[in-house]
Formats: C-alpha cells, sequence, structure tokens
C-alpha cells in the first residue's frame, strides 16, 4: 500500500464535478476536468512514478511529480518582526449602535489613542520598514469607528506621507469605516486615503434595520451620501455588505442596487457573524449553500457592471498561509498601547483560549515578546488539521483564527468552509471557461454536496470505487 508521503507533491487534489473529476493542482497553476480513468492513471503515476502510455496525460503527471515547476508551498513569517503594514486602532468607541456588532463595549470604556502614541506607533514602524529598505508601506486603520478620533488620523496620514518621502518611498492609507461623518471629512477621506471600506448592508429598509444610530434613528442617508462622495473621489471604495438568513436572497438584487447608484472598485458580501448582539435582535447567518448561491448570481451583476468581487476567502489569485493579520505579522496598535496581531477583542480571542498581544508601546519605547511574535506565527495551515486535505487551504488558510477555528477532522466542515468551497470551486471553474458547468452542478444537489462534503479532496486518497 502507497503512503501519501511517497508523492513527490501532495498539494494535487481531485474533486468530483459531476461525471467529471476537476484535477486542482495550485502550487502548479493547473487544473483541468479529466474523467475517472484519467484521475485514478494520474494518481497511480505519482504514487509510482510509472509513465502512462497516453502521451498528453503522461505530460500532466511528469509536471505534477515535478517541484521545480511548482510555485513553493507558503511559510510562517521568521526572522525579525516586519509588519507587511501598522494597524491603528485609534479608538474602540462608535458613534453607531449596529445590531449585530461584536464590537459594542459600554461608552465609559471607549478610550482614544493619545497622539503621542499615535506618533510613536508610526515612527516604529517607519524606522522597522527603513531598515528593512521597503520603499512601500501601508496603514490600516480600524475600530470602532476611526473617525470618531479623527485627530489621529490627520496625525498619522500627515506624519507616515511625511516620513515615506523623506525616505523616497510611499505609503498607502487604507480605513473601514461606517460613513457617518461630516460632508467635509468624507470629501478629505475620498481625497488623502488610497482604500475606503465603507460598510453598507443595502437599500434603506436593510441598512436601517442593521445600522442604527444608539437614539434608533437609521444610518442609511448618512452613508450613501458618504458612498455617492466617496465614488466620485481618487480613493478606491468597496462596499461590504453583512448577509443575513433575512437578506441573503436579496444579495443579486443588492449588488444591482450598489452598481446603480455608486461606483465601487469592489463589493464585499460577508456573513453574519454570530455575537450577543445578533442573538438578542434574533438575526442569523444565512444558510451557506443559500449565501453561495446567492454570492454566485451577485457576482454575475458586478462582474457585468466591471466592478470586483470580493470574498476573500476563495480569492484563488492568492497562496498564503495565513488568512488574517494574525500569523502575518501585522502589528495593531490599540489605544491603550498593546501592540497585538489582531484588531478583534481581546476578549473573544481569549474565548478562544488565545493570548494575541505582541508586546507594547509605552513612554516612546516599544517592547515586543519574541515568545508572542513566534506563538502568532504559529496560528497558521500548517496546524489546521481540518485544512490539510481542502482543495482551498492555500487560498482560505483556514481563515479567521477567532471567529473561525476549525480544529476538527476533516468531513467536519462547518457553515464558512461549505460556502468557501463552493465559491472556490466556482471560481475555479470559471477561470477554466467552464462557468456552464457551474450552475448545472449547483443544480444537482446531492452531487454538489458529493464534491462539497468529501473528507479528502487529495488526488493521492482518491477511490478505486467507481
Amino acid at each position: 500500500m502507497h503512503t501519501l508521503e511517497r508523492c513527490p507533491d501532495s498539494n494535487i487534489f481531485a474533486i468530483p464535478i459531476l461525471s467529471k473529476f476537476l484535477l486542482y493542482a495550485p502550487m502548479h497553476h493547473l487544473a483541468a476536468l479529466v474523467d475517472l480513468t484519467a484521475a485514478r492513471r494520474l494518481r497511480d503515476s505519482l504514487l509510482t512514478g510509472t509513465p502512462i502510455a497516453h502521451e498528453p496525460l503522461n505530460d500532466v503527471a511528469r509536471l505534477l511529480a515535478s517541484d521545480a515547476k511548482a510555485e513553493p508551498v507558503p511559510a510562517p513569517k521568521q526572522g525579525d518582526l516586519v509588519p507587511p503594514f501598522l494597524g491603528l486602532l485609534p479608538t474602540r468607541g462608535c458613534n453607531l449602535a449596529c445590531q449585530y456588532c461584536g464590537f459594542l463595549t459600554p461608552q465609559e470604556s471607549w478610550q482614544v489613542m493619545d497622539l503621542e502614541l499615535a506618533r510613536d506607533a508610526v515612527d516604529w514602524y517607519m524606522n522597522i520598514a527603513n531598515r528593512a529598505g521597503l520603499q512601500h508601506v501601508e496603514i490600516h486603520y480600524f475600530g470602532g469607528e476611526p473617525f470618531c478620533a479623527e485627530e489621529v488620523v490627520d496625525l498619522t496620514v500627515h506624519l507616515a506621507r511625511t516620513r515615506a518621502a523623506e525616505a523616497g518611498g510611499t505609503v498607502r492609507f487604507e480605513v473601514t469605516t461606517n460613513g457617518t461623518f461630516s460632508e467635509k471629512r468624507c470629501r478629505w477621506a475620498a481625497d488623502h486615503l488610497d482604500t475606503i471600506v465603507l460598510s453598507l448592508d443595502g437599500p434603506a429598509d436593510i441598512h436601517d434595520h442593521h445600522r442604527p444610530y444608539p437614539d434608533g434613528r437609521g444610518s442609511f442617508e448618512t452613508a450613501a451620501r458618504s458612498a455617492r462622495i466617496l465614488s466620485e473621489g481618487s480613493a478606491d471604495l468597496f462596499l461590504r455588505a453583512c448577509v443575513t438568513s433575512e437578506t441573503v436572497d436579496r444579495m443579486p438584487q443588492i449588488a444591482a442596487w450598489f452598481c446603480e447608484h455608486f461606483r465601487p472598485r469592489g463589493v464585499c458580501f460577508e456573513p453574519l457573524q454570530p455575537s450577543a448582539p445578533s442573538r438578542t435582535v434574533q438575526l442569523e447567518p444565512p444558510d451557506p449553500w443559500a449565501f453561495a448561491h446567492n454570492f454566485i448570481q451577485a457576482t454575475g451583476v458586478l462582474e457585468s457592471h466591471g466592478v470586483e468581487p470580493v470574498y476573500a476567502a476563495a480569492d484563488i489569485q492568492t497562496r498564503r498561509v495565513t488568512f488574517c493579520p494574525a500569523g502575518q505579522d501585522a502589528a495593531i496598535v490599540s489605544p491603550d498601547g498593546t501592540v497585538s496581531a489582531c484588531y478583534l477583542l481581546q476578549r473573544d480571542w481569549e474565548a478562544r483560549g488565545l493570548d494575541l498581544r505582541l508586546g507594547r508601546i509605552a513612554d516612546g519605547t516599544v517592547q515586543l515578546n519574541a515568545d508572542a511574535v513566534a506563538s502568532a506565527r504559529d496560528l497558521n495551515v500548517h496546524n489546521k488539521p481540518l485544512c490539510a486535505r481542502c482543495f482551498c487551504k492555500w487560498h482560505c488558510a483556514g481563515g479567521c483564527h477567532v471567529n473561525h477555528a476549525p480544529a476538527g477532522p476533516p468531513d467536519t466542515y462547518d457553515r464558512l468552509c461549505v460556502q468557501t468551497r463552493i465559491i472556490t470551486l466556482r471560481n475555479v471553474l470559471k477561470a477554466m471557461d467552464q462557468q456552464h458547468l457551474v450552475w448545472e452542478w449547483l443544480q444537482e444537489r446531492e452531487a454538489a454536496a458529493q464534491s462539497v462534503y468529501q473528507p479528502s479532496d487529495y488526488l493521492l486518497d482518491l477511490e478505486e470505487a467507481p
């Protein structure tokens, strides 16, 4: 009996698609539809090194057997910490009271980042970038709502831009925002920032239901006004909509509405992440099959308008070892000076048994814990058993380490795994110009379920039974 380890590359997958198999080797940039006989011949050739009599198929086997022709497997970071971006949390405070928000904290606990701390954080990051010889750096703003502490944003944008210019480099700024700021501030953001991710859940009836002000008033009019202004600015605008079980079937309609009223570069649909507030108001995540089906329909609408559909976990152009900032060496600075690998709340990490603190900035000094950095780097797909034999592993990398913790064995896929596997299959087939096959496959629910729920996607695990 041949073992998996005898294969020169175990990152070769075979997923049943109706009467065919999708042969997928992301590290070789190869995808093909083959029948069962061809799939078995390829499996046997890879296991034994025996040539295949059919020359075109033998060429494929030789390609897949060659490590020299494969992209390197993504590996965890090593050496000194060199953040790919500096994350800043100007404040955890927010001027909205969104029905599903897991970031909500008592107003008396809101803290705004001290300007000296903000300056120290930027100087620390720019000094690291200069020592590493980086010509391009990035600063991302998270919240709460970053513009509830707009003086922090103003200072750090000015300082980072000055420091980058002095070093002969460039700096890119990205902010995630609810868009409920003044028209003056909106125009400033449109012209001074590079990427703006604006939360807009859809037309007024959806958005106002999900995202009210604390007094119950809807925030739609202000958010939509901001989306119109940002559509005309130089920043790349991405609209992000949270999808619930109530709104999942409206995703194609929402996509069309976005394209008709605004000019986004991209649209991101994200399924609701359950939280204490969402449970209180009985908002539920969408069914993963319904989400995937409607996302694919919405994708067609967006692409017809030249707008990029975003579901990052299914981005087949990306090969990664970790999905979120944790493990990428990102450094997120909180208002209290804590430097962390994640922008989520500490209470949420701890609920997963994680400590994502990397160090602290205090009195102008940055102290990092080397063991903490190493621990964050260990949060990667190599250490996620559920992901080991999944064809999405190098794109999804297991998702968020806090909100999605796939610790079970193969075939215990949860709702996020299911929708990610469906959407990724769609993306691969579309790249092969097999878009028609996607709908044929989805309409055969039993066959689609066989593809989605198979415990191992490894070609070498292909069973002998027809």
